[in-house]
C-alpha cells in the first residue's frame, strides 16, 4: 500500500485550468475527467479504494463510506458542541471566505454555508463526492489534491477548517500543507483542525491487536497514526501564533450514553471499511475478522471502559 506523491515545487497560484484542479461543474460535464478517475481506483473485497500511487487514503472511496462520514459528522458535531470551536464570529463578515480542506461529501461545507449566508464557503477534496446542484448558492466545491498546492491566491480566506485527514495526508506532506494554508489565510485569519488519536485509551487485547495493524497499515502508507497529539507543535512550527489546543474524551459504548454508542458504531463501521486490507495484515480470514470486530465492539469496549480522545487546535495567522 505504498505511495509516491510528489511535493509542490513552488508556491505559485494554480489556476482552475490545470489538470490537478477541476471545478465540480467541470467534473460533472467532462467525460474525460470521469474516465480518467476510473483508473485511480482499485477494487478490493467489493470496496473501491484509491490506488496508492494516487492517494494514501486507507478508507474506501464509495457511497458506503460517504454514509459513514455523514454519521461521523453528526456525532462529532455533538461531541464538540458544534461545527467549530474557534471565535470565528469575530472575523466572518459579509464577503468573507471559508475553506473546508478535505471536505469529503461536503456536509460541514453545506452547514457552514447555511450558517453564514453572507460568506462564500469552499470545499476541496481529491474525490468529487459532494453535491453538484442542490446546495446553498454561496457554497462551492473544487476537486483537487491539496498536497500539490492550493489553487487560491495569497490572503484569500478568513477561516480554514480541517478535520480527520490523518488517514489521507502523508506525514511528510503536513508541514508543506500548513504553510500553504497560512499563505491563503488573511492576516488575522484562523486555522482550526480536529483529529482523533489513532490509539484508544484502555484497549483490551483484541482491540490492541487491531490498532497495531491499523498503525502498521497507515505507517506503510506514510501516514501518521498519532498526528492528533502533535497538532499544536506542527501548526506552531508553520508560523501560526497563539495555538489553542484542547481535547475531548468520548467513552465508547453504553458507558458513554447515546453518543458513546453512536461513536462506537461509527468506529465499528470504519473497521469494516478497512477489512479488505486490514484482515490480510492481521492474518485473518473475512469470517475470523468479522468475529473479532464483533467481539471487540459487543464486549471488549465495555469490559475495559475504552474511550477515545478528539484533539482540537485553532490558531491565527498574524
Amino acid at each position: 500500500m505504498g505511495v509516491n506523491l510528489s511535493l509542490p515545487k513552488n508556491k505559485r497560484k494554480k489556476t482552475k485550468d490545470e489538470n490537478s484542479i477541476h471545478s465540480i461543474d467541470d467534473v460533472s460535464k467532462k467525460s474525460s475527467v470521469n474516465s480518467e478517475q476510473k483508473h485511480e481506483f482499485n477494487y478490493i473485497g467489493g470496496r473501491k479504494f484509491y490506488d496508492s500511487n494516487v492517494a494514501p487514503y486507507v478508507l474506501p472511496a464509495d457511497i458506503e463510506e460517504d454514509d459513514r462520514i455523514h454519521q461521523q459528522h453528526f456525532a462529532l458535531k455533538h461531541i464538540c458542541g458544534g461545527n467549530y470551536t474557534a471565535p470565528i464570529h469575530d472575523i466572518i463578515k459579509p464577503g468573507s471566505r471559508i475553506l473546508d480542506l478535505g471536505c469529503g461529501p461536503g456536509q460541514w461545507t453545506l452547514e457552514i454555508a447555511q450558517e453564514f449566508p453572507y460568506a462564500q464557503v469552499y470545499g476541496i477534496d481529491i474525490s468529487a463526492n459532494f453535491p453538484t446542484s442542490i446546495k446553498p448558492s454561496n457554497s462551492h466545491f473544487i476537486v483537487g489534491d491539496v498536497t500539490k498546492g492550493l489553487p487560491w491566491e495569497d490572503n484569500y480566506f478568513d477561516f480554514v477548517w480541517i478535520r480527520y485527514l490523518f488517514v489521507g495526508i502523508k506525514d511528510a506532506d503536513w508541514q508543506n500543507l500548513y504553510h500553504e494554508v497560512k499563505r491563503v489565510l488573511k492576516p488575522g485569519g484562523i486555522l482550526e483542525q480536529h483529529e482523533c488519536d489513532g490509539l484508544t485509551e484502555n484497549p483490551g487485547p483484541k482491540l490492541k491487536k487491531i490498532l497495531y495493524h491499523i498503525n502498521e497499515g497507515l505507517t506503510s502508507n506514510g501516514l501518521c497514526f498519532r498526528l492528533a497529539c502533535q497538532l499544536s507543535e506542527r501548526i506552531t512550527m508553520a508560523g501560526f501564533k497563539n495555538a489553542q489546543p484542547s481535547y475531548i474524551s468520548t467513552a465508547l459504548g453504553r458507558q458513554g450514553g447515546k453518543i458513546g454508542e453512536i461513536w462506537a458504531a461509527n468506529l465499528r463501521e470504519g473497521c469494516g471499511a478497512m477489512k479488505p486490507w486490514l484482515s490480510k495484515l492481521a492474518g485473518l480470514t473475512d469470517t475470523e475478522y468479522d468475529l473479532l470486530i464483533q467481539y471487540i465492539f459487543d464486549y471488549e469496549i465495555e469490559e475495559y471502559s475504552v474511550y477515545h480522545n478528539h484533539h482540537i487546535v485553532w490558531a491565527r495567522k498574524i
